[in-house]
């Protein structure tokens, strides 16, 4: 591919890292939403409506044992990011 002074167009620089970080975020989002939602509808269809009381706040326990070492993890990376400069 050729722009107009005949020069070969070359592709942006990738942000690998902002690409990984974009794409955990999508994965937790998935994750939480797969244990949460998805798991409190099959218990609802499985056991009954009445069971999903009991149930939201377990998979909300689990979904807090995700979401707090993701989120130290996540500090942590930017601690050092700013410690490196």
């Amino acid at each position: 591919m050729t722009n107009g002074n005949g020069d070969e167009k070359r592709p942006l620089p990738t942000n690998m890292r902002r690409n990984r970080q974009e794409t955990d975020k999508r994965l937790l989002v998935l994750v939480i939403f797969m244990l949460v939602v998805v798991g409190g509808a099959l218990i609802g269809l499985i056991f009954g409506w009445e069971a999903v009381v009991t149930a939201v706040p377990c998979l909300l326990g689990g979904a807090l044992l995700i979401l707090v070492p993701w989120g130290l993890l996540t500090l942590a990376e930017k601690w050092r990011d700013r410690l490196d400069g």
